[in-house]
């Protein structure tokens, strides 16, 4: 919870790697303003998951096992349209970066990123979002 009493922003963590996915969820939970509300470990659990959550943000990984996370973006989109799609990805190629950001996601991390350029790229995606800056988004 926020001071003000505004709800935190739910995160949805969709990676494969159980320990980068236990990870995140620290550096998550750790943010003031946000909290892990679900994981999935594929990209059929991601859609499951987001389908039931309905997150405001998904940290979507890109090479998953039965749905990869290029695959899972439009459907995503469709399922979860509130939801901010932040690619995390260990492809550090940007053609893939520019095709996840024209299927739909908003932004595209590379995983080793520092845990403060992910909470600020979190943060900065539901500013976006919200039509504020980022400097305010701990008060909506």
């Amino acid at each position: 919870m926020l001071t003000n009493g505004a709800a935190a922003a739910g995160v949805l963590i969709c990676e494969d790697n159980e320990a980068v996915r236990a990870l995140v969820g620290i550096i998550v939970d750790r943010a003031l303003g946000l909290t892990v509300v679900g994981e999935a470990a594929d990209g059929d659990e991601a859609i499951v998951e987001a389908t039931r959550l309905q997150p405001d943000v998904i940290i979507l990984d890109l090479a998953m096992p039965r749905l990869s996370g290029l695959e899972a973006i439009p459907v995503l989109r469709r399922i979860a349209p509130g939801a901010q799609i932040i690619v995390f990805s260990g492809f550090a190629s940007a053609s893939v970066g520019a095709q996840a950001l024209a299927l739909g996601a908003v932004s595209y991390l590379e995983k080793g990123a520092n845990p403060d350029l992910i909470v600020a790229t979190i943060e900065q995606a539901l500013a976006d979002a919200a039509g504020l800056p980022v400097s305010l988004t701990q008060l909506a």
